[in-house]
């Protein structure tokens, strides 16, 4: 909310006159009315949930009304529940996402807040609390303004990756930018055949990356040259008969190249392998 309204005052209270007089009510009053801003989720007659089962806590309430507003699509603004709101949804309500492989344990945001609160070794007064808590919330408005850059960026890449030039038959695609593309491209069955995407990086130099088959996997729909894995520079330039070669990844899911043409030499190369 004070992403909306840097201004609004914010106070922590269980007095019942002073929820009353407040605009809004967050996580406290036992009432979910969005009419009258009102945003608990700890009644029992209480079952706001997502078609996926996560219910809402009162952060999901809370974005599902300012979420349109602070992201620039409605598209970015559900990628910022899925990736992050429901997480800490589940957290609160209790939901477990999933099971424990090994004995490892993940910290996540909701605990990264948490530790903010003081500990019972803690000298506690109510300046150090609100202090501790002005400290969470500046760390997860933080968490939250990069959660809504990485989806809007996100959301505009589908529209770089839309003018990519695609060579070779449909098996190469050609960006302008380094962009997020992998996502765009495994919807999309107008890029099946794919399977490299050329793009320039910060430093100028040119970037092949191997189409993974699926979303999430580390397997590629066809790697780079076995002759390849882990050559750079003047190694690699040998082995393509290229010059310019700049690396190419042991796992071969990524190379580079000095220049564009150097990198469709090396696509080439690839999809003939």
């Amino acid at each position: 909310m004070r992403l909306l309204n840097p201004g609004i005052r914010i106070l922590r209270s269980r007095d019942k006159d002073a929820l009353s007089k407040a605009d809004i009510l967050f996580d406290v009053g036992r009432v979910f009315d969005r009419n009258t801003c009102r945003f608990d989720h700890h009644q029992l007659e209480y079952s706001e949930a997502r078609e996926n089962g996560i219910p809402y806590s009162s952060f999901g309430l809370v974005w599902r009304e300012i979420g349109d507003h602070l992201c620039d699509s409605a598209s970015a603004a559900n990628r910022v529940d899925v990736g992050l709101v429901q997480g800490v949804d589940a957290v609160d309500c209790g939901v477990t996402l999933s099971k424990e492989v090994v004995p490892v344990k993940l910290m996540s945001i909701s605990a990264v807040l948490g530790s903010f609160n003081q500990g019972w070794q803690d000298l506690s007064t109510p300046e150090s609390s609100n202090h501790a808590f002005e400290q969470a919330v500046n760390v997860a408005m933080s968490i939250l303004q990069n959660a809504i850059r990485e989806a809007n960026g996100h959301e505009k890449a589908r529209e770089v990756v839309g003018r990519g030039e695609l060579i070779e038959n449909g098996r190469v695609m050609l960006l302008e930018h380094g962009v997020p593309w992998k996502e765009t491209v495994l919807d999309n069955p107008k890029y099946e055949q794919l399977l490299y995407v050329l793009y320039p990086d910060a430093q100028h130099k040119w970037h092949i990356s191997c189409v993974p088959d699926k979303t999430g996997s580390f397997n590629n729909r066809k790697s780079l040259p076995q002759a390849w894995a882990g050559l750079d520079g003047e190694e690699l330039d040998r082995v393509t008969g290229l010059k310019g070669c700049v690396f190419c990844h042991r796992a071969r899911f990524v190379g580079g190249h000095e220049t564009r043409d150097g990198v469709i030499a090396m696509a080439r190369l690839a999809v003939n392998a």
